[in-house]
């Protein structure tokens, strides 16, 4: 009896352990360790075109993928406290931008209201979010809310290496910024 359980119980152990593996090999999107594979070319909060190269602080670039600065309370809330984060991030070599479905004017006036410190740019149809396979899959094709991505932070370095990345199960949950910025200290 004793050895059945024994062998019951690590067939269990065993299939979290694969089942751990597989929803982390599962999870979309561009993995540590290899190259963000967009160039982010869009238009920032004032109209401005910019692209990866020219987002990247001294030792690289945080990247902050939510749905909306016009409409989503959550997005709202992160994008604030990012702010109020903006001087750590850059202390740590960081340069700190954000992609949402919006247009220039919405992000323009989100950002004059708050007094966005960073590069927020609009990606309205969703295309970056859709080329990096980030898309919240809740959203059918023909939802108003298609290609709006799930809360996802990308840390790269110079090189465009992906080095953190943190993605969340749901649009009300973000990542702790604390623990972000502790992370990205000790990558250096």
């Amino acid at each position: 009896m004793r050895q059945l359980i024994s062998r019951s119980l690590s067939t269990v152990v065993a299939l979290a352990a694969l089942a751990a593996a597989t929803a982390t090999a599962a999870e979309p999107g561009p993995a540590v360790g290899v190259r963000f594979p967009h160039d982010l070319a869009a238009l920032d909060q004032a109209g401005k075109p910019q692209s990866l190269e020219s987002l990247m602080g001294e030792k690289g670039v945080a990247i902050f993928f939510v749905r909306s600065a016009d409409w989503c309370p959550f997005c709202q809330g992160q994008l604030v406290d990012v702010n109020r984060h903006f001087a750590r991030f850059r202390a740590l070599g960081l340069n700190v931008v954000s992609v949402s479905v919006d247009d220039v004017e919405e992000i323009a006036a989100f950002a004059a209201s708050q007094q966005i410190a960073y590069t927020m740019l609009a990606d309205p149809e969703g295309a970056i979010n859709l080329a990096l396979g980030i898309r919240d899959e809740q959203y059918p094709v023909g939802s108003a809310a298609f290609g709006v991505p799930r809360p996802t932070l990308y840390i790269l370095d110079r090189e465009g290496t992906v080095r953190l990345r943190y993605m969340e199960p749901t649009y009300q949950t973000r990542p702790d910024l604390e623990v972000v910025l502790r992370d990205a200290a000790a990558l250096e």
